[in-house]
């Protein structure tokens, strides 16, 4: 099945890796250095190569000879550190510039894009992929122009000696070229195996060590180590195909080169008993032939990675050819006042509908519960509120005006959401309540955060106080004191509509009766939307609505939704029975 990979018919298509070049902000004074320097040396390797040619044909002389070849090896060896040092910041800064354009443009993509793409393979384009663009360009784009001027300066020297020979010459030269044609055809495709192979091991790995409890909870060890070998050995079959390959190239290229040298000296050596060459021209043709070689060499090199890094190019043009959601478009958002009204919306997940024709009011400056059987489209109804997906068809409205009228950011800037997840990043109490607050509260603005979600004391507590380590994804903490630093983060924000899914849990009885006591003084008058799955969080709603497929079943008061509702009377029933 891999093999198929040597035999691709798509190639990739540079035009629009060209146009994402022209994004990148790339390091054009550093280029201009790097192309100037190899402009001088390649002038003075021809120099350099007629000074050893008049050496080799015995001309010794102190002055005329053997200083002017010592000085323009020692020019081209502090040419050629140079050059290199220059190369080299040019790959860094494009690394660094083309890393920053495409993680800005993944954070900025849709969570659409993330439903059909692993977002853990998106480690490899950002790392093994960007830099496998910026030697594309350096070791290959670059370098044709560099070795392109070369030969044209090594050409017109032969031509000074002899118009024919140059000719001959150039004539010879060409044998690799279709060699390196099929080889490159070859390499593109293994190449391009052998990256994704690798991207799909990196998300594997990456998926199964942040989920280490699970596994060994399950006693799935031997399993989950069995899948991980599974992507091994199919990155070790994809990089086996690349070595035979290689193989294979090396020695077809050598006995080429070789019969192109042989070739070569025959030739120099007619023009040579003819008496068109001086000894020392012939010598010097036979150096400069075989630099243009060498150079020729080269070029097919150039192609073989040029082929090898086409699977890099389209991967990453092909996220930024994705279209990124529009942040800034639209007015700015003040303080909504007024309620939440869905009017006929429609959305699916890919082809699924889940809302057709939804219409919903959700009151101003109260606190709603959302509550309904799993798959009903609780969670789903407080993405859309917070626009984290578009609309097949219909509006919500906030406050009267049309949600879609406002900037997404300003909008989101408006709204706090706490998602199931909890989520936390590596770092610190403090850069997590922080994140994404856009400005510096007090101290005690922090602990007034802390204290009503009931977590101050632990806080207090930690030697380092709020610049204590969370661990990985917060792994130091439970999933209640997780909980409680998100609803605090939100709370911080001063949201102007706090959405909730389900961000009370993973807390116990005293803990959720604390927070959402802390809630309801903390967003009075303000509106509260949450999604509630037990009969102790339900009871902290002022307004009810229950979702059922996709559909509003019922909406109203919570104590005529509680006694009117079988699916609430139920839930109600269940809790008081589970006290």
């Amino acid at each position: 099945m891999d093999s198929s990979a040597i035999f691709r018919k798509k190639y990739g298509s540079f035009r629009r890796f060209f146009l994402m070049l022209g994004k990148a902000r790339l390091p054009y004074l550093w280029i201009a250095a790097y192309l100037a320097a190899s402009v001088v040396i390649a002038n003075v390797g021809v120099s350099s190569t007629e000074y050893s040619a008049a050496l080799f044909a015995g001309n010794v002389g102190l002055t005329a000879v053997v200083l002017p070849y010592l000085f323009y090896q020692l020019l081209s060896l502090v040419l050629g550190s140079v050059s290199g040092l220059l190369a080299n910041l040019c790959e860094a800064r494009m690394d660094r510039n083309l890393r920053r354009m495409v993680w800005c443009k993944t954070v900025r993509l849709p969570l659409r894009f993330y439903e059909t793409n692993n977002p853990k393979e998106l480690l490899s384009r950002i790392t093994t992929d960007i830099s496998s663009i910026s030697g594309l360009v350096m070791r290959v784009f670059l370098a044709v122009l560099t070795t392109a001027y070369s030969s044209f300066v090594i050409l017109r020297k032969i031509s000074s000696y002899d118009g024919a020979l140059m000719w001959s010459l150039v004539a010879i030269l060409p044998v690799n070229i279709l060699i390196s044609f099929i080889m490159g055809r070859l390499k593109f495709g293994v190449q391009d195996l052998i990256n994704r192979r690798n991207a799909q091991l990196t998300a594997a790995i990456a998926e199964r060590t942040n989920n280490l409890m699970l596994i060994k909870s399950m006693g799935a060890e031997e399993k989950e180590a069995a899948v991980g070998e599974g992507h091994m050995r199919a990155s070790y079959r994809a990089a086996g195909m690349n070595i035979w390959i290689t193989g294979l190239s090396l020695p077809i290229s050598a006995i080429a080169t070789a019969l192109q040298t042989v070739v070569i000296i025959l030739v120099g050596r007619g023009f040579y008993a003819s008496g068109a060459l001086e000894l020392t021209q012939w010598i010097a043709y036979y150096g400069f032939a075989v630099q243009l070689t060498n150079i020729l060499s080269a070029y097919c090199g150039y192609w073989t990675t040029f082929k090898q890094v086409q699977g890099s190019v389209d991967r990453v043009t092909e996220i930024m050819d994705e279209r990124s959601e529009d942040l800034d478009t639209g007015e700015v958002m003040g303080s909504p006042a007024g309620g939440i009204r869905f009017e006929k919306v429609d959305f699916s997940f890919g082809g699924t509908p889940l809302f057709q024709g939804l219409d919903l009011d959700i009151p101003a400056g109260r606190i709603t519960a959302v509550v309904g059987p799993s798959g009903s489209g609780k969670t789903t109804l407080l993405n859309l509120i917070d626009r984290l997906y578009p609309l097949a068809g219909g509006t919500i409205r906030v406050g009267g005006r049309d949600a879609a009228d406002y900037s997404l950011a300003s909008f989101r800037r408006a709204l706090g959401y706490v998602t199931q997840e909890s989520v936390m990043y590596a770092g610190t109490i403090r850069s997590n309540l922080l994140h994404g607050l856009g400005r510096t509260p007090s101290e005690e603005e922090l602990d007034e955060a802390c204290a009503a979600v009931g977590i101050l004391d632990y806080v207090r507590r930690q030697p380092l106080g709020y610049d204590a380590p969370v661990g990985e994804s917060g792994a130091s903490l439970s999933g209640g004191q997780r909980q409680r630093f998100s609803v605090a983060r939100a709370l911080l924000k001063r949201p102007d509509c706090l959405l909730l899914d389900e961000a009370t849990a993973a807390m116990d009885i005293d803990g959720k009766a604390g927070v959402w006591a802390s809630i309801r003084t903390a967003m009075a008058g303000r509106t509260v939307v949450y999604v509630a799955h037990d009969a102790q969080t339900i009871a902290n709603a002022d307004y009810v609505v229950v979702l059922r497929d996709g559909r509003v079943e019922a909406a109203g008061e919570r104590e005529h939704i509680l006694s009117t509702n079988l699916y609430c009377r139920e839930m109600m029933e269940n809790g008081e029975e589970e006290n």
